[in-house]
């Protein structure tokens, strides 16, 4: 009866909450997006963060198990920068919507303009930047419940940008890009506690081509470039991406 209940004043409440964030839909798929959000440690919290950074331990099948993953992703515009340190390979890059450098081992290129544009078109589906978006409320996205417990997003042009599953409370369990070529999708472990936030605890690809437990994941007020410098690596500058002193937040 409690549930019931408190489900009802989830839906009188909902539309209000949308509206004032600029989120359509149906109100069973605002419904679960309140419920997502909260399962991941509450709206204000993903609305108020600028940038994430995330640890985790991982598995590609080119390298077996063990590598360390640490990574800055913006939540504000498209850009990203990685460290990926294994016993067989170590891999650096940086972007931004400006271009942006790939370092393997002591092999360092540009990205492409046709990569950079492929990884633009990807972070506006990526699963780290919709929740910002949908927490923030300030892009025009669409939402509709898909049965059972899921939601899919459409974007300003009503094209198809990304699917959630969810537990019966709230939890992402699944999520899957939608839109172009190289669709992915990832099965996730129940949440845990990452400090403020709550996140799954492990997450797989669908196709065996990535598998990870979070060691941290923290999102942070300050932007993405008062966190990360994405100066190309080269004989001066070995591409020390963090600037320290600037991520406390």
């Amino acid at each position: 009866m409690l549930r019931r209940l408190s489900g009802l004043l989830l839906l009188l409440l909902v539309p209000l909450s949308a509206s004032a964030s600029g989120i359509d839909g149906d109100a069973r798929a605002l419904e679960r997006v309140e419920q997502m959000l909260a399962a991941l440690g509450g709206r204000s919290l993903w609305a108020e963060a600028r940038s994430l950074h995330t640890i985790e331990r991982a598995r590609h099948p080119d390298y077996g198990d063990g590598i360390e993953a640490n990574m800055w992703h913006n939540l504000e515009a498209p850009g990203e920068y990685a460290h990926l340190i294994h016993s067989q390979v170590e891999i650096k890059r940086g972007w931004d919507e400006d271009g942006g450098w790939v370092k393997k081992d002591n092999d360092l290129r540009d990205y492409s303009e046709e990569e950079v544009q492929k990884r633009i078109f990807y972070w506006h589906r990526d699963m780290y930047t919709l929740y910002y978006q949908l927490a923030k409320g300030e892009r025009k996205l669409t939402v509709r419940a898909l049965e059972p417990d899921g939601i899919l997003v459409l974007d300003e042009n009503g094209e198809d940008v990304a699917k959630f599953k969810l537990s019966p409370d709230g939890q992402v369990y699944y999520w899957e890009l939608l839109g172009g070529k190289g669709e992915r999708a990832f099965i996730y472990g129940p949440h845990r506690n990452f400090g403020e936030v709550r996140f799954p605890d492990w997450g797989t690809s669908t196709d065996g081509s990535w598998s990870s437990y979070y060691l941290q994941v923290r999102p942070s007020r300050r932007s993405f470039a008062a966190n990360v410098n994405l100066a190309k690596p080269d004989e001066r500058f070995s591409g020390g991406a963090l600037v320290k002193e600037k991520c406390r937040e």
